[in-house]
């Protein structure tokens, strides 16, 4: 078996992938026809939002571990590993803390409210400005990241498929979102646990099957020849992506956005119907997120074993390395016949259900912070539902069309990713501001969130210009064809390494420089920083006059301890006594008395 000698042939389905693909697919039209004209008793908005609030735990666990089963996932983490090895590995820290804190922080104040629109707590807590705001962005960014994720899938098997077929797939793909959106969440739930046993099949098959030729320890040793075995990499150079503190620290602020504050996470966790049972549900998830996680950078090792000292993009077998996984299975296929099939089987639902996820967040923002405003109170339930639905409806059609129409969207999708981590970072930090900090008032949370757009924005700005103009590269780890038609026991990654020409690195040159994984967490800290700082200076939030609620269970605790502890706010709390009333009264008539007397 020769590693790099196979010719690069587009990957066609043969009749038993075809059976499954309509298998699928007859799946996820079951499931919409099931919700939608057989199961009518959550025809309501809380039905549609948050499926009756009474489902299970271990559905809603799978259907958060499916949440965060991207295209970008299963394709593009096997990427990272393959070109800058293992150093990912440490998000599974970053998930447990985000688990960690989502569950003692954010989760206790959105389960106490039980609101239908996340946002709906910036106005109990702040104003109606502050709410607008941040719906806006949120609606703002989502729409831009919609049409990017059928568009990953689309790029990658445009080697191996027709361009025209790729398109249609991703049409497809799109109205099966739709249609599973407008079914509502137990909809959703129920193609996210379809979707998490397709991704383990797709993510676990292909490295387990390219091992058989080389056996597992031949691929650690490869890999560990190549540098790949990466587990604590401290470099403190800001413009390195995926060194140890980057993934931790950095990449916690978007997870805990994600997990704790997004409106598709709250509305699976607000489906269940104590906050114990959501807590399982979180760790559940996290496991299962942890888990898949992993089994992306075994792939990742497993392709780099298998392509070493023959690099596909040196060679010109693919033009971009977002291509490497589904050229890595045209290859491993004509072994095992079939694989490519299964794989791409689930990279359709996985993004099927993350389509349909977004589509169903953002259908019910636009209804509870846009239009429910402006309709009379007593308006339906049914009528309501149906807006959402075509709100749906509308939402997919304008993702349809861009992906239809788009001719290329690989800038768009780099302004999305960061436009995303603005928004998500700034959003972060204005829950937060609200959720821990009592002495936060409106002022302080509308000019740290202002002030954090223009912060955020203007190094986004900056960076894009560095990536255009060379200052900021995402380098890897070197890459090499020496080894170009070589068997798996012949290749010597060691020698060829130490021959490689290194890229030359420039110095820091500017801020702008800073990886684009910083910038969520510089959004949330300016928020918080600059929200605190303004708070004290215009006048701090009177705590008596707010529900108690809005905060967190240990802002709460503090707060009670400084009122036990103040005998002005003790006298304030306590009930007026009647006899300290009427004595009170009667010395102020003698006092009146005397007064006339006199």
């Amino acid at each position: 078996m020769r590693n790099a000698t196979i010719a690069v042939s587009p990957i066609y389905f043969n009749i038993a992938e075809y059976c499954l693909f309509g298998l699928i697919l007859g799946v996820i039209v079951f499931i919409t026809v099931h919700y939608l004209f057989v199961n009518t008793k959550y025809n309501t908005v809380a039905g549609f939002l948050f499926g009756g609030k009474n489902m299970s735990i271990i559905s809603i666990s799978l259907a958060l571990t499916a949440s965060h089963l991207t295209s970008i996932t299963l394709l593009g983490v096997p990427v990272e590993i393959y070109l800058r090895g293992t150093q990912y590995w440490a998000s599974a820290l970053s998930l447990v803390v985000v688990t960690f804190l989502t569950a003692v922080i954010y989760l206790p104040v959105f389960h106490r409210l039980q609101l239908s629109s996340s946002f709906e707590y910036l106005e109990i807590r702040f104003s109606t400005h502050t709410r607008t705001i941040a719906a806006v962005l949120f609606v703002v960014s989502k729409l831009m990241l919609l049409p990017i994720v059928p568009y990953v899938p689309l790029t990658a098997f445009r080697l191996v498929t027709k361009v025209l077929a790729a398109r249609i797939v991703a049409v497809i793909c799109v109205a099966c979102s739709t249609l599973v959106a407008i079914g509502g969440l137990r909809a959703i739930v129920s193609v996210g646990i379809v979707t998490t046993f397709l991704a383990l099949a797709g993510t676990a098959l292909p490295s387990g099957l390219a091992l058989l030729p080389m056996g597992f320890k031949r691929m650690w040793e490869v890999s560990s020849q190549g540098g790949r075995l990466v587990f604590y990499d401290p470099d403190p150079e800001l413009a390195h992506h995926t060194s140890f503190f980057v993934v931790t620290v950095a990449l916690s602020t978007n997870w805990l956005w994600k997990m704790a504050l997004s409106q598709s996470s709250l509305q699976k966790l607000l489906a269940v119907s104590t906050i114990g049972k959501a807590r399982v549900c979180l760790a559940l998830s996290c496991l299962g997120i942890i888990f898949m996680k992993m089994l992306s950078c075994f792939l990742g090792l497993t392709i780099y074993a298998w392509f070493a000292g023959c690099d596909p993009l040196l060679t010109g077998q693919i033009k971009k390395h977002e291509q490497l996984v589904p050229h890595f299975l045209n290859n491993l296929a004509t072994m095992f016949p079939g694989i490519c099939g299964i794989f791409i089987i689930s990279i359709f639902c996985a993004t099927t259900g993350c389509i349909a996820s977004l589509i169903n967040s953002i259908s019910g923002v636009l209804f509870e912070e846009f239009i429910r405003p402006w309709m009379p109170l007593r308006t339906k339930e049914l009528t309501s539902c149906r807006i959402m639905k075509l709100l749906c409806v509308l939402v997919g059609v304008y993702c349809g069309c861009v992906v239809w129409l788009a001719k290329e969207l690989d800038r768009l999708q780099h302004v999305a990713s960061g436009v995303t981590g603005v928004t998500a970072g700034t959003l972060l930090g204005l829950f937060t501001l609200g959720i821990v900090f009592s002495r936060a008032n409106c002022s302080g949370a509308l000019s740290g969130c202002l002030l954090s757009l223009v912060l955020c924005g203007w190094l986004l700005v900056g960076a894009e210009n560095a990536l255009a103009t060379g200052a900021l590269t995402f380098q890897g780890k070197p890459m090499h064809t020496m080894g170009c038609g070589k068997n798996f026991t012949e290749v010597n990654v060691t020698t060829v390494v130490r021959e490689a020409v290194k890229i030359p690195t420039k110095p820091m040159q500017s801020i702008f420089r800073i990886s684009f994984t910083y910038c969520p967490f510089a959004g949330a800290v300016s928020v918080l920083i600059i929200g605190i700082a303004m708070s004290y200076l215009t006048g701090k939030a009177k705590t008596d006059s707010i529900n108690p609620d809005v905060f967190c269970p240990l802002t709460q605790s503090f707060l009670h301890k400084l009122q036990n502890r103040s005998p002005t706010v003790s006298m304030e709390l306590r009930p007026p006594n009647t006899e300290e009333v009427y004595m009170a009264l009667d010395e102020a008539l003698k006092h009146l008395k005397e007064v006339i007397d006199r």
